[in-house]
């Protein structure tokens, strides 16, 4: 293995803050939902303000993900790592849908939850390759398992349809963009001599 590959410090602190809204629109939307279950807007604040912060978070990982370019070395990282823009990206489009057709018509337009479903797929089926280049890069030592962690978070939000289960894989998932935002945050410091 050759010398590890020093981080940004901006890619940590996106993927932490990613880690960090995300949840925080998951956990809004489990203690006031802007919604009834059948989609219905009865809060419009409540609404944008759950809606924004999953946008927010949703584009603060694709702009981890592309800094993760560097460190994401191998062939299979840098596929996983594409694969898994591509994902964090429909996440993004998702959000603005879901905010727009709810604001104009007092309900999100339903096929914009194919964007959620292909995105987490996306980012699934990119966190093994991802994880592998990032082993290989060595620059976040052992902490390349957060994104396989992720990776498995992500799945179980997308094939657990009940509740308590799809909203745990969906706090799995970012609680480990967290740590792993904090552990390049952390890495990228470590590299800087005092």
């Amino acid at each position: 293995m050759t010398e590890p590959i020093a981080v940004d410090r901006r890619t940590g602190a996106a993927a932490a803050i990613a880690g960090v809204l995300l949840f925080a629109s998951v956990a809004a939307e489990l203690v006031w939902s802007g919604q009834r279950p059948d989609g219905t807007v009865t809060s419009t604040s409540g609404l944008v303000l759950e809606v924004c912060a999953w946008t927010a978070g949703a584009a603060a990982l694709t702009a981890a993900l592309l800094g993760m370019r560097p460190v994401a070395v191998s062939r299979a990282g840098a596929a996983g790592r594409r694969i898994s823009v591509v994902g964090a990206g429909l996440l993004t489009v998702f959000g603005v849908v879901v905010l727009m057709t709810a604001l104009a018509s007092g309900v999100p337009w339903e096929t914009s939850f194919l964007l959620f479903g292909v995105g987490f797929l996306l980012l699934a089926g990119g966190a093994v390759p991802l994880a592998l280049g990032l082993r290989r890069s060595g620059a976040l030592g052992s902490w390349w398992i957060a994104v396989l962690v992720a990776g498995a978070g992500a799945v179980v939000a997308l094939l657990a349809s009940a509740d308590p289960w799809h909203d745990l894989g969906l706090f799995v998932f970012d609680a480990a963009w967290f740590a792993l935002g904090l552990r390049m945050l952390a890495a990228e410091r470590a590299s800087v001599p005092a």
